[in-house]
């Protein structure tokens, strides 16, 4: 079974030295780490197991001024390598380690104690058992211990040999979405390839040419290469480090903490989130303050908000980051290193106030765990009034089929009740978007109930978009559309300039009267009303035949107006075939029928 595990463990504890000797690879990778000694950020290993598959492992910096980079690593772990050294034994971030991998649910682990070359039995023993005594008290658990010495090679062989029993007996994996996902480590270009990013893969695999979605910019993504452990591979395996190459992105577009999704609908993108505390982790926590959050391979500043009697805390972001439902995130403090809360993402996006105490209400009763979508529907059926449709879920009770939608029967109604207002005020045909975005609705769903809508007869579509069908037969104007069509009837064969006018929204209400063909417009901005620019083409046209030139000058005296009138006048008379321009004339291209006929 494919697998990625990773180290955790205070500065200087043997973490790499550790993974060396497992795998033969070192995994500092930057020169200032093999300079100072000292991890700073992730590096990576791996090695084969007996079965064949193949096993990550991703080691962290124990310093706790690169407790970040961390943190960034535990999101896609399977398993941890939790290192003592037995000559130190437990230490600050060893604590702080515990805490964090924890908080994310990562229950999985093995306790390495190191540099027992350095220490007697007695010494071992006396650590190891503090060891145990700290994670029974932090994680509630026992794990299993081995002692090793990375430069003797003791206890290198049943370290290999546990870690493999325990991945090949690891339970239901804990998903944020069921396709495929990566969370972005490291970004760099590869000659003939581009913009390539690695990262672990999880939630099923991936194939070359397949199309992602891309977060931050919700931007689709081609796969063009697939690398796996330094080798290429037309399918990735979930549960493994793997190199994506991505097809004509810029490398500035993507960057660590940047999300590879396959179900781009699973994913958010929001700078408002209420999280469901942890209540081991989140005692410290103020009332309100600034805060670090860090998710996935990011992690942002934020202003915190703890209510609810600290079990839940509203997180307003300086920044949106890409999120899953029920994702663990960590509470780090603002300006330092120390864990100071942990939770799970319960909502993400902005809720009115009137709302929290139904989310509130609702989580009593809900686990939120990553990837449930059950749980999920449920909430948000509970809090919107309405969740998209999935085939793995059974329809909730009471709920209503509209389009690709579950939606309660008020919320229908209510949602009906949106769209006719918006409709009944419209001064011209709207579209779809434009409508979902008046009514604060997703658009799949505002287009079902459009779509309900005109199969009833309510509303119907017309060239530009949705009309109410009861306006449509009507010749009644809104107020302020009609004193428009006052102001531009009032002048007459003169044109009203709206250019000159101060009327807010005059280009949209110009529109609609337009559309209403209630007034004629030319260039310039000069609109005439339909029955004066009739009025205006009858002086000109009349008694004159086919072929018949005329001059400006006699146009002129038949209506006296400007040439600035004019002029915007005969190029819109030539638009509807009345007459076309030859040098500085114009010519008559259709008969004006005269009074007799």
């Amino acid at each position: 079974m494919n697998a990625v595990i990773g180290t955790a463990g205070h500065v200087d504890h043997g973490k790499s030295s550790l993974i060396h000797a497992l795998t033969g690879i070192h995994p500092s990778r930057l020169p200032e780490e093999r300079e100072r000694a000292m991890t700073i950020d992730l590096g990576f290993a791996n090695f084969t197991a007996t079965d064949g598959s193949k096993i990550g492992i991703i080691d962290v910096p124990g310093h706790e001024r690169f407790i970040r980079n961390m943190v960034s690593a535990v999101w896609g772990l399977d398993l941890v390598l939790f290192v003592v050294a037995a000559d130190e034994g437990w230490a600050a971030l060893s604590e702080e380690h515990l805490r964090i991998i924890t908080a994310m649910g990562k229950h999985q682990c093995i306790l390495v104690l190191t540099k027992c070359d350095l220490v007697d039995d007695q010494r071992r023993q006396a650590v190891e058992d503090d060891a145990l005594e700290r994670f029974l008290d932090t994680m509630n658990t026992l794990p299993d211990v081995v002692h090793v010495s990375s430069i003797q090679g003791t206890g290198l062989t049943e370290l290999k040999a546990l870690i493999e029993s325990k991945v090949n007996d690891l339970p239901k994996r804990d998903e944020l979405d069921y396709g495929a996902h990566l969370y972005v480590d490291r970004v760099f270009s590869v000659n003939g390839i581009g913009t390539t990013v690695t990262g672990t893969l999880r939630g099923a695999p991936l194939e070359e040419n397949a199309t992602l979605t891309l977060f931050p910019g919700n931007m689709p993504v081609k796969v063009r290469s697939l690398q796996s452990y330094h080798t290429q591979v037309e399918t990735a395996a979930p549960y493994s480090r793997t190199a994506v190459g991505l097809k004509q992105v810029n490398k500035k577009l993507v960057k660590r903490g940047s999300c590879l999704v396959a179900d781009s609908s699973s994913i958010a993108m929001s700078d408002d989130w209420i999280i469901q505390l942890d209540p081991q982790f989140s005692s410290t926590l103020k009332k309100q303050g600034m805060v670090e959050v860090a998710l996935g391979t990011t992690h942002t500043h934020a202003n915190c908000f703890t209510y609810a009697d600290g079990q839940l805390a509203r997180l307003q972001l300086k920044e949106a980051i890409p999120a899953f439902w029920g994702q663990p995130m960590l509470i780090i403090q603002h300006g330092g290193s120390h864990i100071i809360g942990a939770g799970k993402i319960a909502w993400m996006h902005p809720l009115d106030r009137s709302m929290r105490d139904v989310l509130q209400q609702a989580l009593t009763t809900l686990t939120i765990q990553s990837a449930d979508l059950e749980s999920k529907l449920a909430l948000e059926i509970q809090i919107n009034g309405f969740t998209e449709r999935h085939a793995e879920v059974q329809q909730p009770a009471t709920s209503v089929v509209l389009g690709q939608w579950w939606i309660l029967p008020a919320a229908l109604e209510k949602l009906h009740q949106a769209c006719s207002d918006v409709l009944n005020q419209a001064i011209s045909a709207m579209t779809v978007e434009e409508i979902a975005k008046q009514v604060k609705h997703p658009l799949s769903l505002t287009e079902a109930m459009i779509e309900q809508g005109c199969q009833k007869g309510e509303w119907q579509r017309i060239k530009g978009g949705i009309v109410n069908a009861f306006n449509l037969a009507s010749d009644t104007l809104p107020d302020n559309l009609q004193q428009l069509y006052d102001a531009i009837d009032a002048c007459g064969s003169a044109g009203f300039e709206a250019g000159k006018s101060r009327i807010v929204g005059i280009k949209r209400l110009l529109r609609a009267l337009t559309e209403k063909s209630l007034i004629i417009p030319t260039e310039n901005d000069i609109f005439f009303s339909t029955k004066a620019y009739e009025q205006l083409v009858q002086n000109i046209m009349l008694d004159r035949k086919l072929g018949e030139r005329f001059t400006v000058a006699d146009a002129r005296e038949r209506t006296d107006l400007s040439r600035k009138q004019l002029i915007p006048l005969f190029n819109r008379m030539e638009k509807d075939g009345w007459v076309k321009r030859i040098e500085n004339d114009r010519e008559v291209c259709r008969e004006y029928p005269s009074s007799e006929s």
